[in-house]
């Protein structure tokens, strides 16, 4: 097998490329916004002009059952009990694998990016939602429908009232993660800052890059970055804890638009929260932007 198309089901945003395995180069031939009633019709326009291909790789976000190829739930794109392995093995006959967006992206970084020659490497996805996929001693952990991914739903603080989106209180995406940074600002602004201004509060769209770009002269944005820093750090401080990675890369929408902000605390703070005698790991941004998704889409035939 030589030539396989690998495609990256994002937030809102669809990738498709053509891979060489054998020679490990990867050209970006899509790249779009997308929704739930446009994908199908994106992918099999893309796909059916291509030739040649032997395979298929498709990386997605949300809940899945890795084995039997559905997509069940991609909360940011509207999608549910999606059977995406079948749609595409039925009209292009070749072997096509489905794999979690975050399992693709320590993939991408294992094969091409900063985790070349690593064997225990973890990729902290911090974007719409929280996922970290692990590999460890140079194996992927999957889990039983290969959802061993969702660090996000961990609990970071039991005795919160800010809901996460998966309806549970208490976890990590609820306070860090791109849809859950406004909900939680949204919160501090009227129960801790409720007395004190601030820009945010006449914000024309309370987002996570409001909030960020805020925190640069808006004292109390400050403070709530400052927080969302804090629960980041535990957060991280548990992955070292429970994975001990040698290498641990921080990648997604929010990590790569404000790296600083969100690397910075984390390398600051999180012996406060880990063990005095666990080494830690290197800790580092992505070095392949929003390109090791697509990447890792076709890891499954390297």
């Amino acid at each position: 097998m030589s030539q396989v198309v690998g495609i990256d089901i994002g937030e809102g945003r669809l990738k498709i490329a053509a891979a060489d395995v054998e020679g490990r180069k990867i050209r970006l031939v899509y790249d779009a916004p997308t929704s739930k009633t446009a994908l199908l019709k994106q992918i099999f326009g893309v796909v059916d002009k291509l030739r040649g291909y032997d395979g298929i790789g498709v990386a997605a976000p949300g809940l899945l059952n890795a084995n039997k190829g559905i997509i069940h739930r991609a909360r940011n794109l509207g999608i549910k009990d999606l059977h995406i392995v079948e749609m595409l093995d039925k009209r292009y006959k070749v072997q096509t694998f489905l794999i979690n967006e975050s399992v693709a992206s320590v993939l991408g970084e294992k094969l091409f990016g900063l985790g070349v020659g690593h064997k225990d490497i973890a990729f902290l996805r911090l974007s719409a939602g929280i996922e970290c996929a692990v590999i460890l001693d140079n194996k992927v952990l999957l889990g039983k429908d290969g959802n061993a991914h969702e660090m996000g739903h961990t609990v970071i603080d039991a005795n919160s009232d800010v809901m996460c989106g998966c309806g549970r209180r208490g976890h990590w995406e609820a306070f860090c993660s791109g849809a859950g940074i406004p909900v939680f600002a949204k919160h501090l602004l009227d129960t801790k800052y409720s007395g004190s201004k601030s820009s945010l509060r006449n914000a024309k769209a309370l987002d996570a890059r409001a909030v960020f770009g805020a925190a640069k002269k808006d004292p109390v944005a400050k403070k709530i970055i400052n927080e969302i820093a804090r629960l980041n750090t535990m957060g991280v401080a548990n992955i070292v804890e429970i994975y001990d990675p040698e290498l641990l890369v921080i990648g997604g929408r929010v990590a790569i638009s404000n790296p600083e902000a969100v690397l910075g605390p984390i390398k600051r703070g999180i012996r406060k929260y880990t063990t005095r005698l666990n080494r830690l790991p290197e800790i580092r941004i992505t070095s392949l932007g929003d390109k090791a998704t697509m990447y890792g889409a076709v890891a499954d035939f390297l």
